[in-house]
């Protein structure tokens, strides 16, 4: 009789205990936000989002964000509505930017320190603007990675081939990058299939939230990866039923090209196509009329585009101050009253190239101790983009060279107000004297 008690009490123990285990298993598990550092490289940096779990036991994919410019924050927080709604820990480097030398190596070191810290899987998406488009795509043509989602920047077809999973270009139609997605748009059959285009007007910089979600929620939904919790039935049918709302809304603006792109994104993407309006949709639109008309109107833009590239740099060399102001005046006014928006976007592209090209002349100037070209350049630079951080930057160059302390100063803390974030290299360029004495 007492064995029996005893037994008995033991199975209720056991069931008390399970119960309990159960309970505590399924309970919520909060969102995280923290920065961190890697252990073995404490200036490797990081910024940390665990959107809320099912349990603590429940394991993510990890999206992994460099952004061009190393500020991880800013770019962490583009992502987090679709970490909420197609859930994944985001890690946002705050050391790797736009020309980090061994970047693969940092990433690497990034990555494996976060698998020890964290709740992830196997499964890794990977995100980069403009420059850090550019390693993240290095990096994984060289390591396992489930998908990409590009924005300002893209590759030639070998690269996007070799890699097997889906590659998202985010490309903006009036960033001065957009030429390296236009070359997919005219000979489809051409295009890796793999690779899954988006426009946006956002120029240069990262897309917004609902746009970097949507992409998410691309990645997430198609992936089909043991390691991670699977999503609903629900959420795939929401996401196509959205993506058919998008596509219906281009087509009423008459955008026909982005309505086509993300139809095609759909109709060449499993699980998604299993609707098949998808196809139909791509396939309708491929000889609609209107399409048709805008892609040669594109054309025409492009080609003109490209005539002009090397003449302009060959400009900022042999013009003057006027003729630069002059040009400058006339593109904007073009800018403004130009209706065709494909033609709008171009000179905005243009005006963009000049950009970049002053940036080049600068550095390059600053690296070679030539005050000529550099004082020649930031002449057009301030007339292009009158609160560029890095006009500011290079413009303390001159005052330094020739002894003013205050007026380099000046123009630094302007730099630095104006958004210019990169102290390591200032204080490679300027002496302690300078920069310890800057905001």
């Amino acid at each position: 009789m007492n064995r029996l008690i005893l037994l008995l009490y033991s199975m209720l123990f056991c069931a008390l205990v399970s119960c309990s285990g159960i309970g505590k298993s399924n309970e919520r598990v909060k969102a995280v936000e923290k920065s961190d550092s890697c252990k073995l490289d404490s200036k490797n940096t990081y910024e940390v989002y665990i959107p809320e779990r099912n349990n603590s036991g429940e394991k993510l994919p990890l999206l992994v964000i460099i952004d061009a410019h190393g500020d991880g924050k800013f770019a962490l927080n583009k992502f987090k509505e679709g970490a909420n709604q197609y859930p994944v820990v985001l890690i946002a480097s705050n050391l790797i930017k736009n020309g980090f030398e061994g970047y693969d190596g940092a990433i690497q070191t990034l990555m494996e320190d976060v698998r020890q810290k964290y709740p992830i899987g196997k499964t890794v998406f990977m995100t980069g603007f403009s420059g850090g488009a550019r390693m993240v795509l290095g990096y994984a043509l060289s390591h396992q990675v489930n998908g990409l989602i590009l924005c300002g920047a893209l590759a030639n077809p070998d690269q996007i081939n070799a890699l097997h999973c889906p590659v998202i270009s985010i490309s903006g139609m009036d960033d001065f990058n957009f030429m390296e997605t236009a070359q997919y748009l005219f000979q489809e059959q051409l295009a890796p299939v793999n690779l899954k285009i988006e426009l946006t007007n956002a120029s240069h910089g990262w897309p917004d939230s609902l746009m970097l979600a949507n992409e998410l929620g691309f990645l997430r939904l198609s992936c089909q990866a043991e390691d991670i919790p699977s999503l609903s039935k629900s959420q795939l049918e929401m996401y196509c039923q959205h993506q058919q709302t998008r596509i219906d809304a281009w087509k009423k603006q008459g955008d026909f090209l982005k309505a086509l792109l993300v139809a095609r994104n759909m109709a060449l993407t499993e699980p998604f196509n299993n609707d098949k309006a998808f196809a139909s949709t791509y396939e309708a639109l491929k000889t609609n009329p209107e399409y048709l008309n805008q892609m040669q109107r594109l054309e025409k833009c492009l080609n003109f585009e490209i005539s002009v590239r090397q003449p302009y740099m060959d400009d900022f060399r042999t013009k003057d101050t006027l003729w630069w102001k002059n040009e400058i005046r006339t593109t904007d006014e073009k800018i403004k009253t130009e209706q065709d928006a494909y033609t709008k976007d171009m000179y905005k592209r243009i005006k963009a190239f000049w950009g970049i090209i002053s940036y080049s002349f600068c550095n390059q100037a600053t690296k070679e101790h030539n005050a000529e070209v550099l004082n020649k350049t930031l002449s057009i630079y301030r007339m292009l983009e009158p609160e560029n951080p890095d006009m500011y930057y290079f413009s303390s160059f001159p005052y330094f060279w020739n002894g003013n302390n205050e007026a380099t100063l000046s123009m630094l803390n302007k730099a630095l107000k104006a958004g210019f974030s990169d102290r390591s290299q200032l204080k490679k360029d300027f002496p302690e004297s300078i920069s310890s004495k800057l905001y």
